[in-house]
Parts: C-alpha cells; sequence; structure tokens
C-alpha cells in the first residue's frame, strides 16, 4: 500500500513554519506497512493544489493532505477540494453545533468565519475532529483515497490515529512489524562495526536501518512478508532482537521511541530518590526534559540555571577563587555545583553543567567544551568532553550524555 503527503501552507514554503507534521505522518504510516512515495509542500494557491492532485502517482492508494482548513480566507483547502471533486458545500448543523461546544468549554463564543467552518462537501465522507473546529474529509475517487486533515498538528495526529490508521491496518494485506533500540553516545559507524557479523546473517525478511541524530542512534529492526507468513516473521523478529540485546547489552538505554527522560523518571520512580539539577550553558534544558515527562515532581525537586558566575557563587557555594585561578569551566566547579545544589535541596542524587556552548571558547578553552559532574549515593562522577562549535548541538548532546551517564550510574 503506497501514500503521498501534501502540505499546504505558503508559510511552509517560507521558512516560517516548520513541517513536522509530514515527519510525523510518515514514521506513522511506516509503522503500520503503508510506503510514503513522496513528500510534497505546496502554497496556499488554487493552481498549485490543483496541479499536485492532478500528478497524483498512478500507484497511489492514499493521499494525505493537511493545511488550508480554518477559518481566514487564506484557507481555500475545502472549497477548492470540492470544486475538483465536482462537489459542492453544504451546511452541516452538526457540525456548528460541534463548533459551539468547543468554543463554550473555552469561554468563547463562535463568529460568522466560524460558521463557514459547518459547510461540508456533499459527497465527501466526515471523520469527526474532536479536538479543534476544523473537520476532516474522505473522497474515493478512481480506487484512491483522498483525506484532507486540518493543519494543527495536535488535531492531526488525533484524527490520523483516532480515524485513519485503523482503516489502513483493516485494508493491509502486508505483514510489516519494526522493533526500535536506541543507544546514546556510540557513532554510527561504531555500532554498525559492532552488527557486522550479526547483520549479515539476515534473512531478506529482516533489514536494519540506522538513524543517527546529535549524540543518539535509533536502530530500527524491520521484518516484511506476506500476511499469511505473520507467526513464522514475528518469531524471526523476536529471535534477532534478542541477538541485539545480546552484542549491545547496557548501551541501549530504551527499546520504545520515547526519550532518554522517560527512562530517567521510571528509574527513579522505582528508587524512591530524589533529584536536582544545577546548569550553565545548558541553561535549563536537563530540567525541562525531566520535567515534561508526567509525574515527574514525584522525584524532581528543582533547578538553579547559574548561568553567570555570580549567581554560581551565590546561589550554589562555588568558590570564587576557583573561578578566578580556573575559570567557571573546570572539574572543581563542575564538581562544586553539583554538590551545591545537592546540599541546597537535600537530594539523592545532583547534576551539574558547565562549558562554552559556542560559537567561543574562553579561557583557553575551545568552544564546546564541557564539564559535566554527577553526584549520588557513593557517587561521584566528573568528566571533560569536547562537543564541536556548533551550540545547538553542544547543548542537545550534553543533554543526553548525561542523562544516560546518569542512567548507567543508577543502574549499577
Amino acid at each position: 500500500m503506497k501514500a503521498e503527503i501534501i502540505t499546504i501552507g505558503t508559510e511552509i514554503l517560507l521558512g516560517q513554519t516548520v513541517d513536522t507534521n509530514s515527519a510525523w505522518l510518515g514514521k506513522a504510516l511506516s509503522e503500520v506497512g503503508v510506503e510514503v512515495q513522496r513528500v510534497i509542500s505546496i502554497s496556499d494557491n488554487s493552481d498549485a493544489i490543483i496541479k499536485t492532485l492532478d500528478e497524483i502517482l498512478s500507484d497511489t492508494n492514499w493521499v494525505i493532505i493537511t493545511g488550508g482548513l480554518g477559518p481566514t480566507k487564506d484557507d481555500i483547502t475545502k472549497k477548492v477540494l470540492a470544486k475538483y471533486f465536482n462537489d459542492e458545500l453544504v451546511y452541516r448543523p452538526e457540525i456548528f453545533e460541534h463548533i459551539k461546544d468547543l468554543f463554550s468549554r473555552m469561554g468563547r463564543v463562535p463568529n460568522s468565519l466560524n460558521k463557514e467552518q459547518a459547510y461540508f462537501p456533499k459527497k465527501a465522507n466526515i471523520l469527526n475532529n474532536t479536538r479543534g473546529t476544523a473537520q476532516c474529509m474522505l473522497w474515493e475517487h478512481n480506487e484512491v483515497k483522498y483525506i484532507s486533515l486540518p493543519g494543527v498538528p495536535y488535531e492531526m495526529k488525533g484524527i490520523v490515529e483516532d480515524h485513519i490508521l485503523p482503516k489502513m491496518v483493516e485494508q493491509q494485506d502486508y505483514f510489516i512489524e519494526n522493533r526500535y533500540f536506541l543507544v546514546q553516545g556510540i557513532p554510527e559507524s561504531d555500532l554498525a562495526l559492532r552488527l557486522t557479523n550479526w547483520e549479515g546473517s539476515l534473512t531478506e525478511s529482516l533489514s536494519l536501518a540506522y538513524l543517527p541524530s546529535p549524540g543518539l542512534v535509533k536502530l530500527r529492526l524491520t521484518c516484511r512478508g506476506g500476511i499469511e507468513n505473520s507467526d513464522r516473521l514475528l518469531k524471526e523478529l523476536d529471535s534477532q532482537s534478542i541477538q541485539i540485546r545480546e552484542i549491545l547489552g547496557k548501551d541501549i538505554f530504551t527499546e520504545s521511541l520515547r526519550g532518554i527522560e522517560y527512562i530517567i523518571s521510571e528509574l527513579f520512580k522505582k528508587s524512591g530518590q530524589t533529584l536536582a539539577t544545577a546548569e550553565s550553558f545548558t541553561g535549563g534544558n536537563i530540567a525541562a526534559k525531566i520535567t515534561s515527562v508526567p509525574g515527574s515532581s514525584e522525584f524532581f525537586k528543582g533547578s538553579v540555571v547559574a548561568y553567570s558566575n555570580e549567581i554560581k557563587i551565590l546561589e550554589l557555594g562555588v568558590n570564587d577563587n576557583e573561578i578566578n585561578l580556573n575559570g567557571p569551566v573546570s572539574e572543581t566547579v563542575a564538581l562544586q555545583m553539583a554538590n551545591g545544589i545537592k546540599s541546597k535541596y537535600q537530594v539523592d542524587w545532583s547534576i551539574a553543567t558547565t562549558g562554552y556552548a559556542g560559537p567561543i571558547g574562553g579561557q583557553g578553552e575551545a568552544a564546546g567544551t564541557v564539564w559535566l559532574a554527577i553526584l549520588g549515593p557513593q557517587v561521584s562522577w566528573v568528566k571533560k568532553f569536547s562537543m564541536g562549535i556548533n551550540r545547538e548541538r553542544t547543548i542537545s548532546k550534553s543533554c543526553l550524555v548525561i542523562l544516560n551517564e546518569l542512567r548507567l550510574l543508577m543502574d549499577k
């Protein structure tokens, strides 16, 4: 089964909005065995929409369209699609009732523009959007299904999960299953060397993909074949997954697509211990990751973003002579920051980061030079890293490195 994704929005082409919808859809569709053949971004323009629809590939089964369903004049997708499929817009009172109910829960009253969203193509099937005002449209034309979704990611994802993926699964005659193994701190090429012999022994039904990002590699083991062989294929997939675990061991921090912060959360909830962070160049990013996990208040006590030397001294008790002697980026300062936050908040574990994120360094150190420290029960860990001159990558990689090290230390 094959699909194409069309994202509508001039703001995407101008770089003012990042098209995260296509990335999410590509992943979601691949998980149910649907091959995405193309992703196309076009402007809010009638001619562009029609031309793109006319050029859909001959073997495409599903066309997923996002964007242009809002209440403003530049949201033209519904009208253009209705015309393209020789359809007409008719007023659907139940849609407007849904809009009024949605607005009432937000203390608002819909206006005349919102009422326009209650006009719906007569021939299209409605896929309810319970999260927003724009309803999803489904047409079947020349044995191809065309789905028009709102561009708001939260709403789009909900409709796809509630309605579209189940429909695709029902029609799928092909077995596909994935296993994921996430590894931090090991370069893609090093992982490939460790897995060379094992990977060379895989049958044609199995394939391994390396999906690298700064400080992280996702390994995706995929099994494909006829639906009639699904039991055998699944057993083979499970058997090979065991072998990956044996080869990589604790270097695998999760076999889900969740971030490492979820693994940290599970460890702390299980142990009943507590955590606090003292961050300089990471600017609160570690604390933000941890608190993004529901229930993190059970173990995470707080953070101090000690960006300046003054705050390092006043809030964390860092020795000013040490800063004057060796600068704010040193082993001693990192440990003193970790000790300061640990004492301040009376926690079991503490994390500290200090470094030159870039693009310039300081005190004779190159950009990307960082010191990371962890203190815990009978644990004192500190290490220097060179993360490179890219500021964003240095911060991102440092967050992953220290959280993964915390995982390993807690799991001993």
